[in-house]
C-alpha cells in the first residue's frame, strides 16, 4: 500500500510539472495564460527603414514579383505555384528606393517552375508535383 501511494504521488508531481512546463497554467481569474510562441518572419516580408514607409513585395503569391511602398500587410495562407521561389528574392532599400533583389537561385527556381507549368498544361496537380523538384 505504501509503494502504491508513493507511485501515485510521483505520478501526480510529474503531471503537475508537465502542465507547468507546457504553459497550461491559469491566473486567479480563471483565464488561461497564453504562452508566447516566437515565429520566424519570412525573408520576403516588409523592410522597415527610417524615413521611408514599408517596402516589400506588392503581391502575396506567385512568381510575378515587384517591390514597392504599397506592400500588403496581410496575405492569405494558401499556397500558389511559384511561392517556394519567393524565398530567394527580397526587397531592398539600401539605395534609397524600394527595389527587387533576385539572384541565380531565384532565376533557376522561376525557370524550373515555368517549365513545370508548360509541361503540366491545365493539370495543376502535375504542376505542383513537378514544382517540388525545383
Amino acid at each position: 500500500m505504501k509503494n502504491q501511494t508513493l507511485v501515485s504521488l510521483i505520478c501526480f508531481i510529474l503531471l503537475v510539472a508537465a502542465l507547468v512546463a507546457a504553459g497550461c497554467t491559469q491566473t486567479p481569474g480563471g483565464k488561461a495564460t497564453p504562452t508566447p510562441v516566437p515565429t520566424a518572419l519570412p525573408t520576403s516580408g516588409p523592410v522597415e527603414t527610417p524615413g521611408l514607409s514599408t517596402c516589400g513585395f506588392t503581391t502575396c503569391h506567385g512568381l510575378d514579383l515587384a517591390c514597392g511602398m504599397d506592400s500588403p500587410q496581410i496575405c492569405t495562407m494558401e499556397y500558389r505555384i511559384g511561392d517556394r521561389c519567393r524565398q530567394h528574392a527580397s526587397c531592398d532599400t539600401s539605395g534609397g528606393s524600394c527595389t527587387l533583389v533576385t539572384g541565380p537561385k531565384f532565376t533557376a527556381c522561376k525557370s524550373c517552375v515555368e517549365k513545370c507549368q508548360v509541361a503540366a498544361g491545365p493539370d495543376n496537380l502535375a504542376a505542383f508535383s513537378c514544382e517540388e523538384k525545383c
